[in-house]
């Protein structure tokens, strides 16, 4: 005998109708979160840009030693990139601790025998440029001035600096000044004293990644040390150089990544650089060098990081 169904009860057809209500809010609400873009951000919450994609490059910390933070009194290249840049990429800013170029009492003379001591100061030390002032357009030792002044004059260059040195305190800086490229000139400093090739790589590398532990996404431009005088009388040096160049090209092609981009710059090879003709003093550069170097890391940023474009050549005599 079968058992006669019974009819829902009104209630029971109430409570079920309640339940599929709910079940169907709730899975459009969970459609809507899901749905969104994640790209997508509140208005009101601000970006860090620590975490984010690559951005176009705009912002660029230039680092180095006495080649790039020059002496009173010179113009020095970093004027040179920053008037092309400036002329093709909007709101270009270099960024970084200083501003000054060397004062007379920062200054101290790179050796160009192998007896000669560094560290030593000379009574008197050579004109930052053929023709140039000394020290500087108003003569006074104490306030360093460029010979022109109208660039964005922020660094992170210092006279006598070693790669060991910032490797240092490159996170710190690259956290706070966030570059969004860093182009480097470091090494020569170290090399002026025995250093082992292993130690070197070490200082390099851990330069490379103290800047991405302070910029996670920040392109970097390794130059190769630029021949200087030393190089023909001390054959210590000139090997310990050799082997830093090849260095360079070998940790940049290691720890480039997609998301920090390492590059190396031979400006030597690439503007035929001359130590007699290209510097005042057998290491620092002259007028015709410092546009040089400049047109070597402009053509380095548009050819890697499409940023502005290739130094204009033939390369325009000094002003």
């Amino acid at each position: 005998m079968s058992t006669p169904r019974r009819s829902p009860s009104p209630s029971a057809l109430l409570s079920a109708g309640a339940i599929a209500f709910v079940l169907v809010i709730t899975a459009a609400v969970l459609w809507a979160v899901t749905s969104t873009d994640p790209g997508e951000t509140d208005p009101g919450e601000t970006d860090t840009g620590q975490e984010g994609s690559m951005t176009a490059p705009r912002r660029v910390m230039l680092a180095g030693d006495s080649m790039t933070q020059g002496a009173n009194g010179d113009v020095t290249w970093r004027f040179h990139l920053w008037t092309h840049l400036s002329e093709h990429v909007g709101d270009v800013d270099f960024v970084g601790p200083y501003t000054d170029p060397a004062s007379r009492d920062m200054i101290l003379p790179v050796p160009t025998e192998p007896e000669a001591d560094p560290s030593a100061p000379e009574d008197d030390v050579p004109e930052a440029t053929e023709g140039a002032d000394w020290p500087g357009p108003d003569g006074d030792p104490d306030t360093p001035e460029y010979r022109d002044p109208e660039f964005d004059q922020e660094h992170n260059a210092l006279w006598g600096r070693t790669l060991g040195d910032a490797a240092g305190t490159i996170r710190e800086e690259a956290r706070v000044h966030r570059p969004d490229v860093l182009c480097v000139m470091l090494g020569v400093n170290d090399l002026l004293w025995p250093v082992t090739m292993d130690e070197m790589e070490y200082r390099l590398r851990a330069y490379v990644t103290g800047a991405r532990e302070g910029e996670p996404h920040v392109r970097v431009v390794l130059a190769e040390s630029l021949p200087i005088a030393l190089g023909a009388t001390d054959e210590g040096f000139a090997l310990r150089q050799y082997a830093y160049n090849e260095l360079v090209r070998e940790v940049a092609a290691d720890l480039s990544t997609e998301a920090s981009p390492v590059v190396s710059l031979d400006i030597a090879g690439a503007e035929d650089w001359d130590v007699a003709e290209d510097t005042y003093d057998g290491t620092h550069p002259d007028p015709g060098g410092e546009v040089k170097i400049a047109a070597a890391f402009a053509d380095v940023l548009a050819a890697e990081f499409g940023m502005g474009e290739s130094y204009p050549r033939p390369l325009p005599a000094p002003s």
